[in-house]
């Protein structure tokens, strides 16, 4: 590829963790002529407004959280791939990415059974269980804990959280000295079709790129750039607050915390918490305020807290949760997006099948179907193209 005329054969869009880890996988199977460059599509007035008030980005949602998910079987061997990944980033990238295992604690309606078992039946894996703990042992890990007879628990002591942007960085560092190239200041604005195939990719100074394959992985940005396309995705832009606190002493190693509904906390350095509201409506316009409420309900006795960040956290998700990864539109389109919460602890597992497919044409696990997460299978897609 040369800065006047270029050419590659795959163009990534987006500039996460999964369009990196993509990027990855690619140049794990061989491949050298292979371009990744961000969306250009960011609605920056909206994130403006949050500027005032926090970091846009931070810790990835979930507070980075890597763990096995239970929504189907496919989704949670995706994920095992992830924590290999995670567990030997600095043997396999060649640099930590912040990953800590601390265990991940659910708290669940006491009365329903299944909790724990649902879990089980999806996380059977070496080194990796969920089960059912009660309000004491949950105690165990968070003293402060206010809990109810009503309320139970599941723990996954294989879970953990690694940091989103350091794992998004040390991807691309080994996907570029494997041989792959990136244009991080210069975002693609537009995709380039004629006779029904994918032609290339505009660039924001300008320039086109020519290339056979166009992987859109940018996230919310991904409606906006397949729409001139004709291709819609059932793509909802979701949201998470999170605001780091400082407590007033240690906490150690704690497992993440996550309540009933969708609320998670989990240590931050040795005195920090990061607390996390999905959806937080209008508890957006006052986050600080609104984690603490929650800390003085749920941890009263932590000591002194005091807010000093806040990051406003932006993704895409899907219909039923479950990443759309497939050919879609135009011949030469593929997509990888609506990863949804998972999409840290996924995006290793997502990489490889997407190398896989385009490589191969097929899945080279068969506990990882192409076919459970192919954009077609949803009849709210429209022009979904190649099953």
């Amino acid at each position: 590829m040369t800065p006047d005329s270029p050419v590659a054969d795959v163009v990534i869009v987006g500039s996460g963790p999964v369009a990196m880890a993509i990027g990855y996988a690619f140049t794990r199977r061989g491949m050298r002529d292979v371009l990744v460059c961000p969306a250009g599509n960011e609605d920056a007035a909206a994130l403006g407004a949050f500027r005032a008030r926090g970091t846009i980005g931070g810790p990835g949602p979930g507070g980075g959280a890597v763990y096995r998910p239970t929504t189907a079987p496919a989704l949670a061997a995706m994920a095992a791939a992830g924590v290999r990944l995670f567990e030997n980033a600095s043997d396999e990238l060649g640099e930590d990415v912040g990953f800590r295992r601390c265990g991940r604690l659910v708290a669940v309606a006491a009365a329903d059974p299944d909790a724990a078992d649902t879990g089980a039946g999806t996380r059977r894996a070496p080194g990796i269980g969920v089960r059912r703990v009660s309000p004491e042992e949950a105690g165990t890990h968070w003293p402060e804990l206010i809990v109810d007879a009503s309320t139970g628990f599941t723990h996954d002591p294989g879970a953990g959280y690694a940091d989103a942007r350091r794992t998004a960085r040390a991807l691309a560092r080994a996907a570029r000295r494997a041989g792959a190239a990136f244009l991080p200041r210069t975002p693609a604005v537009g995709l380039s079709a004629r006779r029904d195939r994918v032609t290339g990719v505009r660039l924001g100074d300008g320039r086109e790129v020519a290339c056979g394959t166009v992987v859109v992985a940018a996230g919310v940005d991904a409606p906006a750039l397949l729409a001139p396309l004709g291709v819609s995705l059932p793509l909802r832009a979701a949201r998470e607050v999170a605001v780091r606190i400082r407590v007033g002493r240690a906490l150690g190693e704690r497992p993440i915390l996550v309540d009933p509904t969708g609320r998670w906390l989990r240590p931050d350095g040795p005195d920090r918490l990061l607390v996390g509201t999905p959806d937080p409506g209008t508890a957006g316009a006052d986050p600080a305020a609104h984690a603490l409420a929650h800390l003085a309900a749920r941890l009263p006795s932590l000591p002194d807290p005091v807010p000093d960040a806040a990051f406003d956290i932006r993704y895409d998700a899907g219909p039923d949760h479950l990443p759309l990864i497939g050919s879609t539109g135009p011949d030469g389109l593929f997509v990888a997006a609506g990863c949804d919460e998972h999409g840290l602890g996924v995006a290793p597992g997502v990489g490889m099948l997407v190398a896989d497919l385009l490589c191969d044409g097929a899945s080279g696990r068969p506990d990882i179907p192409g076919t459970d997460f192919r954009p077609g299978r949803s009849s709210g897609i429209l022009n979904p193209g190649r099953a």
